[in-house]
Parts: C-alpha cells; sequence; structure tokens
C-alpha cells in the first residue's frame, strides 16, 4: 500500500483544472492496469470452479466491455468531482483508492459467489 501512496502523491500547491484532469489522466493507465489483472485473475479462478462444457462461454465478451467502459466513466467522475473540491490535496488519493476498491470489490464479487456455492455444493464443480 506504500508504493500506492507514493503514486498517487498530490503536492499541495494551488492546482488548476488542468493540473487536477492531469493528476488523474496520468493515473488512469495504473487504474485500469490494476482492473485488467485482477479481472483476468478473477476469470481465471472463477473458470477453475466453473467447468463449462466446450463451445460455452462462461462469460458474455460485451458484458467485460461493457464493465470496462462503465469503470472508465465511474474513473471519470473522480476529477469531475474533484474540480468543485481544488483546495483539498487528500481528496484525489482517496478518491482513487475508494473508487478502486469499489471496483475491485465487483471484479472479485463472481468469484466469491462460486466459492460460496463450490462449498455448498460440497467442493463439485458445476456442470
Amino acid at each position: 500500500m506504500k508504493y500506492l501512496d507514493k503514486l498517487l502523491d498530490v503536492y499541495p500547491n494551488e492546482r488548476d483544472s488542468f493540473q487536477i484532469i492531469s493528476w488523474w489522466e496520468l493515473r488512469r493507465i495504473l487504474y485500469n492496469l490494476i482492473v485488467l489483472v485482477c479481472g483476468i485473475a478473477s476469470m481465471s479462478l472463477t473458470s477453475l470452479l466453473v467447468n463449462a462444457p466446450p463451445g460455452q462461454d462462461m462469460v458474455e465478451p460485451f458484458a467485460i466491455m461493457g464493465f470496462g467502459i462503465a469503470c472508465n466513466l465511474g474513473y471519470t467522475l473522480g476529477w469531475l468531482t474533484e474540480l468543485f473540491v481544488k483546495n483539498d490535496p487528500a481528496y484525489g488519493p482517496k478518491m482513487f483508492k475508494t473508487g478502486l476498491y469499489f471496483t475491485l470489490f465487483f471484479i472479485f464479487l463472481p468469484l466469491a459467489i462460486h466459492i460460496v456455492m463450490c462449498f455448498a455444493r460440497g467442493f463439485k464443480t458445476m456442470y
């Protein structure tokens, strides 16, 4: 967590709208990489629990693309809201972490549901 805090540092000088947007957009790459890696891990682990027959998809590709678009729209709300709270240097890092944790919750939610279902089935794979 220390490394993430260092990447999210905000210098306490007065920031204008351009600097706020730049701060968020430079960290969008980090956000998307974390979401991508966690999404792949979640889907991989879930696929171990769900033994889908050949020719049947476990996940709809359009749902994955829609989730990625929704995540980035939510990310944009971070800098949109910070434009109204310009004088608080802790706002950006706090909202970045909150938004990231919120996104990771929904990324790992299907895995958690399938783990609970796996316990309920007596460790038998689905299908």
